[in-house]
């Protein structure tokens, strides 16, 4: 299993509705929204690295998300 932490960026007018949509994916174990320079942070679990980054091409193709960050837990 391997985890990673996806900081999220969302347009203000879709962040309600786009953290909720991302919040339901499988893949995400913990979701927050948060203040500071991101505003949405998701801890997720995959079985793959190629996993974490299918994650990451599917919402950035949602509407609202401008930008991601991903960082994976090093075991």
């Amino acid at each position: 299993m391997v985890k990673a932490i996806v900081l999220v960026n969302i347009a203000p007018e879709k962040t309600e509705k786009t953290f909720g949509n991302v919040k339901k994916l499988l893949e995400v174990n913990e979701a927050f929204q948060v203040y500071g320079e991101y505003d949405a942070v998701f801890v997720i679990n995959t079985k793959t690295t190629h996993d974490i980054q299918e994650f990451v091409r599917k919402i950035r193709k949602m509407p609202g998300i401008t930008r991601t960050v991903t960082v994976i837990e090093m075991i």
